[in-house]
């Protein structure tokens, strides 16, 4: 068990089970912070400590592991690298990360360190789109933000810098209007025969092309009015179609609201 913990004018420093010695204290942030490395002296741990104090004091104060991941110049591309490689993701959804990274993210972050990222540099990026393609920029700003909020919590920067309002969303360029109920009727009767089914199942199941494409008889009980969705197929690059098991619900809670 560590010891107890020593105060002093500015901070703590507590001896471990180990013998040796770390300081701690509360950040301007009003967070708490411990050393990143232990000392073999109490002395040692007062002296990292009144290094702490002087950043603080001159105004030059930055978490300690943000500062850390700034001297070993860690990049971005590195982190969303790993970031992307440890995501449990469709195989589509992966190969869209992987582009919006490498077209439209790594060009401007790749090279900085996480920790010299900051809400402008982010600013600037977003507002060079202007007002072209606002659904890819809204896509790629979904990412660049979720990866930033992994480094927070892994608390390697102290604040996610993506403060972009209304950043990760975007308003249709057109109004999209749904078919009526002849013109579905028309649609499927324009159809050959043994397709013309996958019209109603996209007009009023909700079904993604995918999904009606991976259909197999089993999947429908006529008896008990279930359609069951087992089975998606999605075209990744070039690796061709790729076939799956559907383990996700649907893609909003209106489809849900459809289906129950």
């Amino acid at each position: 068990m560590a010891g107890k913990a020593n105060h002093r004018g500015f901070g703590y420093v507590r001896k471990l089970p180990s013998k040796r010695y770390q300081g701690s204290y509360i950040g301007p942030d009003l967070a708490p912070y411990s050393g990143l490395t232990t000392f073999a002296t109490k002395g040692d741990s007062e002296a990292w400590l009144a290094a702490e104090h002087r950043l603080i004091s001159m105004g030059e104060w930055t978490a300690p592991k943000a500062r850390r991941l700034a001297e070993e110049r860690v990049t971005f591309g590195a982190f969303a690298d790993a970031w992307l490689h440890q995501r449990d993701l469709k195989p589509g959804t992966r190969e869209l990360y992987r582009s919006l990274l490498d077209k439209q993210i790594l060009s401007t972050f790749g090279p900085l360190s996480l920790a010299d990222i900051t809400p402008a540099t982010v600013r600037m990026w977003f507002g060079s789109y202007g007002n072209k393609t606002p659904a890819y920029r809204a896509r790629a700003y979904q990412v660049l933000r979720a990866i930033f909020e992994t480094a927070v919590s892994d608390e390697l920067i102290a604040a996610n810098p993506c403060r972009v309002k209304g950043g990760g969303t975007h308003t249709r360029v057109r109004k999209v209007t749904p078919a009526t109920l002849d013109e579905i009727q028309a649609l499927t009767e324009a159809m050959p025969a043994r397709l013309a089914v996958a019209v109603p199942l996209a007009s009023f199941c909700a079904l993604r092309f995918g999904e009606m494409s991976e259909l197999r008889r089993k999947d429908i009980d006529l008896q008990a009015g279930i359609l069951r969705i087992r089975r998606g197929v999605v075209r990744v690059g070039r690796q061709g179609y790729i076939v799956g098991h559907q383990s996700r619900p649907p893609a909003s809670a209106t489809s849900r609201s459809r289906l129950t």
